[in-house]
């Protein structure tokens, strides 16, 4: 897979750059011819070198600065476009990837992974193609001049690859060593600043710093490791230029005072020596910054190669208005082969209040989980009035349901931005005080400086837990749903406010003439249900009404009396 390309434009800002190498090249016979000059006057020969070194020098300048821009805004317009790819291909994975990954490490992909990619793309390929340029005309020209002196300084080929081979091959390692441990170190320095407010609670601040100082002191021996190569390159490879410059520099002189070389000879030799050690250099390393560009891509590559959810693509199928009844038959479900739900049935219909209840673990978020898609089941069926669930796209599926979670769902961003979170509609700021109004958040808001604008926070830090709950819940009756799905949504809320909430959410039901799910442990939230289903061992054991569940079901009346004994607490 070829994450980035060679363009027209990266073409022309390479081609450039070859200009501006051949220039340079140029500059050291001017420099030969003025050395060689015996005597200097404002005109004829050294007038016309001086002033066409001085256009070679600026049109120099012109030419590398032209070519600069085009290479590294190609690779600023590549890099950018490979990020949104990646970006899109992480919105659409499947939850399930992200059950088993650390969000840091993505992000280092995304970011750090893509930064190697485009060092590649737009400082190694040019390097490599306008040294190797640079090298080839060096030695044709001084062949030309002296192919002896030639000859003795095409040494430093085989002494600088006797340092860097081996030495880079050892910084390839260590370099895909760097990029691994540094993704690492991101997650969890990430995860630490999120979860800080827990590490607090459990006093835990010094264990969290002893993993990442874990983190940190692993990528402090591979920099050192680093280090210590480059430590070895650099400065061997300035001895042995250093010895090879002194021998040319001996060898020319003897064979000046000999006559057998002009001086200027000599100079522009010196030239040429200076200006290909940096190319040469380039080529040498060449190899491993590529190992470290493959490294990266594999990376990148096994994002972009996970199967993803289609969310779209399926066309749109007809839903007849009205009364809808949602179903699941036989419905089984595993996590990495540990069986979760097993042939679980359940109804839910229009105008209709249904609870799922059970000990934690029993299975009920999961089940909402299976219900929106979230996970695929195993064995079973999921239909919306006969429909199979699978025949609609995952996008018109889950536009069933708005679901409210018991885990912080608040965006950073303002009270507007999180209320009109995924509505492919216009909502008008009246809708918004109402949903507001319907939560008990209304006067809230409108205290706040900028109203609907005001901003909320990292993960809404500037809210109270019930508040987060309960701009979740405005969030939720701002969609066009068919079932309204609360799991544990009014856990944080005190029993009068949840009182009024799930009152003005029951009105809402009959306004939208939608069905509710609900997932909770207070009795006082499931005991009006319509029906309950008691899930116990990955299953649905019982449904019915309260009444029903306590005089028929022995299981469900302890269920009942345990969560009496922890609401007295």
């Amino acid at each position: 897979m070829k994450l980035l390309k060679i363009t027209p434009r990266l073409l022309w800002g390479i081609l450039l750059s070859m200009i501006a190498s051949l220039l340079n090249l140029y500059l050291p016979l001017l420099v030969r011819h003025f050395i060689n000059l015996k005597q200097f006057a404002w005109s004829g020969l050294s007038k016309k070198v001086l002033l066409l070194g001085g256009l070679i020098l600026i049109g120099n300048l012109l030419v590398s600065s032209l070519s600069d821009y085009l290479i590294s805004s190609e690779g600023d317009r590549q890099v950018r476009q490979l990020r949104l790819r990646l970006q899109k291909q992480v919105l659409r994975l499947p939850q399930k990837y992200f059950d088993q990954q650390i969000s840091g490490n993505l992000t280092s992909r995304i970011i750090n992974d893509v930064n190697v990619l485009r060092s590649f793309l737009t400082e190694t390929i040019p390097a490599v193609v306008t040294g190797s340029l640079t090298i080839l005309g060096t030695m044709l020209i001084t062949f030309s001049l002296d192919w002896k002196l030639t000859l003795l300084m095409l040494l430093v080929f085989p002494i600088d690859g006797l340092v860097t081979v081996p030495l880079g091959k050892i910084s390839e390692v260590i370099a895909d060593q760097t990029q691994s441990s540094l993704a690492a170190l991101t997650g969890v320095t990430s995860e630490s600043i999120k979860q800080i407010k827990t590490v607090k609670l459990n006093k835990a601040e010094e264990d969290v710093f002893a993993k990442n100082a874990r983190e940190i002191n692993k990528l402090y021996r591979l920099s050192l490791k680093g280090d210590r190569i480059a430590a070895m390159i650099g400065p061997l490879q300035s001895m042995l230029s250093f010895c090879l410059i002194m021998a040319v520099v001996l060898y020319g002189t003897l064979r000046v005072k000999s006559g057998s070389l002009s001086t200027g000879t000599l100079g522009a030799f010196m030239m040429y020596f200076f200006q290909i050690i940096g190319p040469i250099n380039n080529v040498a390393l060449f190899y491993s910054d590529r190992k470290q560009m493959l490294g990266a891509t594999r990376k990148i590559s096994e994002i972009i190669n996970e199967t993803a959810e289609e969310t779209a693509g399926k066309e749109q199928l007809a839903v007849a208005p009205g009364s809808s009844l949602l179903r699941l038959d036989q419905v089984s479900f595993a996590y990495q082969d540990l069986p979760v739900l097993e042939k679980v049935d359940l109804e839910a219909r229009s105008g209709e209040k249904i609870a799922l209840v059970g000990a934690t673990g029993a299975g009920k978020t999961t089940l909402a989980n299976v219900i929106t898609r979230l996970y695929p089941v195993a064995a079973g069926r999921i239909s919306l009035n006969g429909q199979a669930s699978t025949d609609f796209s995952l996008e018109q599926w889950r536009g069933f349901f708005s679901v409210v979670l018991q885990e912080n769902t608040i965006i950073s961003g303002s009270i507007r931005d999180n209320l009109t979170l995924g509505l492919n509609r216009k909502v008008t700021d009246q809708e918004l005080w109402d949903a507001l109004a319907l939560v008990r958040l209304e006067e809230y808001a409108k205290k706040l400086p900028k109203g609907l604008d005001s901003l909320l926070g990292e993960s809404g830090k500037q809210l109270s837990g019930g508040q987060r709950q309960r701009m979740q819940i405005a969030r939720a009756c701002l969609r066009d749903f068919k079932f309204l799905l609360l799991d544990e949504a009014t856990s944080n809320l005190d029993a009068d406010t949840e009182k009024i909430i799930m009152t003005a959410l029951d009105r809402l039901k009959r306004t939208k003439d939608c069905g509710q799910i609900t997932i909770a442990h207070r009795l006082a939230t499931i005991a009006n249900s319509d029906r309950i289903y008691f899930i116990k061992n990955k299953t649905v054991v019982a449904s019915g009404s309260h009444e029903e569940l306590l005089e028929k079901v022995p299981d469900y009346r302890r269920y009942v009396h345990e969560q009496q004994l922890k609401e007295k607490r």
